[in-house]
């Protein structure tokens, strides 16, 4: 009589977001089911009851996420063939379980970044604004390389047809509502145009949300952009609910740190471009998001 073996393949993690491994470590007595909520060639999201999303990340196409587990993926894996939509996925003592899959944690180095926050002494345009020429041109020259298309006007008073942000610290809470409608789920790609820019300026914002002429702005903010995440994906309002707590992707980490360190200018470039790598054109979305954020700063001035 034949007997088959089947021999499960074992993914390698490579590193483990900070959340992710918070949520791991919760989960470690029990078993956990998630489900699978959708599925790309390198990367697949898992969905727990509650909501709570779970990425499964290539570590060769993809850097850190806050809830994300980077893995050594074989060549020609496809997460859109091992797996199916609404699948279980179930996790006990740090392992996670697919079909035909398993994923161990233990002893994965945990990513986290330096989310400190700016002394009330630093100026609000001193070092930041240094760099904001830099970033402005690798914003155009990326654009104008890549072709990037956006349904949003990625540069201040540019006259191309284009919706343009309207976001003002100036702006009572009525009135930062209606403008963070006109941009909450506007736009094309998995992540849409306007929720990459609305991310990319709350990112800009991080450092300084305590100080006194930002304070008031960024809490209305977060409270009328929290208050509007059905209006997008859930992808997409998972990432923006992480912005608003200050949770950001590694690119994003590094560039705001490139900033509140004073790196020098080709530091500065190299994390804006690695900021702008994500997505066709979510990254140069969220970069020119991010320079509305500096320019928000500077008007406080």
């Amino acid at each position: 009589m034949l007997t088959h073996t089947f021999t499960a393949d074992v993914l390698k993690t490579v590193s483990i977001g900070y959340l992710a491994a918070e949520f791991i470590k919760s989960a470690n007595a029990q078993s956990y089911p998630l489900q699978i909520h959708s599925r790309f060639q390198h990367a697949v999201n898992l969905k727990r009851s509650d909501g709570y999303l779970l990425t499964l990340l290539s570590a060769s196409h993809y850097a850190n996420l806050a809830d994300a587990i980077r893995l050594n993926l074989p060549a020609s894996w496809d997460w859109r063939e091992k797996t199916i939509g609404g699948e279980e996925i179930w996790m006990k003592n740090e392992v996670l379980h697919g079909a035909g899959w398993s994923i161990s944690s233990k002893g994965a180095r945990c990513w986290q970044p330096d989310r400190a926050t700016a002394h009330a002494h630093e100026s609000l345009v001193s070092d930041a604004q240094h760099y904001y020429a830099i970033l402005l041109h690798a914003l155009t020259l990326f654009c104008t390389t890549h072709r990037i298309r956006s349904e949003l006007s990625l540069f201040p008073r540019a006259d191309s047809g284009q919706k343009q942000p309207e976001i003002s610290l100036n702006s009572n809470a009525a009135i930062l509502d209606q403008q963070i409608a006109q941009l909450i789920g506007f736009g094309r790609g998995l992540t849409p145009d306007g929720d990459d820019y609305l991310l990319g300026y709350i990112a800009a914002l991080w450092r300084w949300r305590y100080t006194q002429k930002v304070a008031e702005h960024f809490t209305l903010l977060c409270h009328g952009l929290t208050n509007q995440l059905s209006r997008t994906n859930d992808i997409s309002a998972h990432y923006l609910k992480r912005a608003v707590q200050g949770h950001f992707s590694e690119p994003i980490c590094e560039l705001i740190q490139a900033l509140a360190t004073k790196k020098n200018d080709v530091e500065v470039n190299s994390a804006a471009l690695a900021v702008m790598q994500f997505g066709a054109s979510s990254g140069a979305d969220c970069l020119a998001g991010f320079l509305h954020g500096l320019r928000a700063l500077k008007a406080t001035q």
